[in-house]
């Protein structure tokens, strides 16, 4: 998502409560931080989510597909079961490419609040959502639904894309 389109798309979803009745309008319900909260989020929007098996040094890591994208997602700064970040990430392999090309990661990183970079032969494209304190269901489907958009466009950047 472009950096303008983020800020009209905050300042449009503060504002739609207000117009919607206010504080009479139905409240989300808040859900903890939690790996099964947020794979239970993820599911709720539509996606078949598999958790991966717990590691003792590894964060909780989820893992779901969509439109023949791989998606792993990656919980962060986890204590007692409670994390304060999650973290969408998506990649591609050009191991037999030669060198990447870190001018198109470097002109998507000057538009775009999703960060690309690469890493041993590929392409990756990450996005974060912090979810201290909570977050709602909505809000998930919508950071994954603006994650995925972001996945597509990456992707036509890419060489033979």
């Amino acid at each position: 998502m472009t950096r303008t389109l983020l800020a009209a798309t905050l300042l449009l979803s503060l504002a739609a409560p207000a117009v919607a009745g206010g504080a009479a309008a139905p409240v989300t319900q808040v859900q903890p931080a939690t790996p099964a909260a947020v794979m239970a989020a993820l599911k709720a929007a539509g996606y078949k989510v598999t958790m991966e098996p717990a590691q003792a040094d590894r964060d909780p890591t989820m893992t779901f597909t969509s439109g023949g994208h791989e998606v792993q997602v990656w919980l962060s700064s986890c204590k007692n079961g409670v994390c304060s970040r999650a973290t969408a990430s998506t990649s591609w392999d050009y191991s037999d490419a030669g060198e990447l090309d870190t001018g198109l990661v470097n002109e998507w990183n000057g538009n775009y609040y999703t960060q690309a970079y690469t890493y041993e032969g590929s392409y990756y494209l990450d996005s974060t959502l912090p979810i201290r304190g909570g977050f709602t269901q909505a809000t998930v489907k919508a950071w994954i639904a603006d994650y995925l958009d972001d996945v597509s466009a990456f992707e036509d950047e890419l060489p033979g894309e």
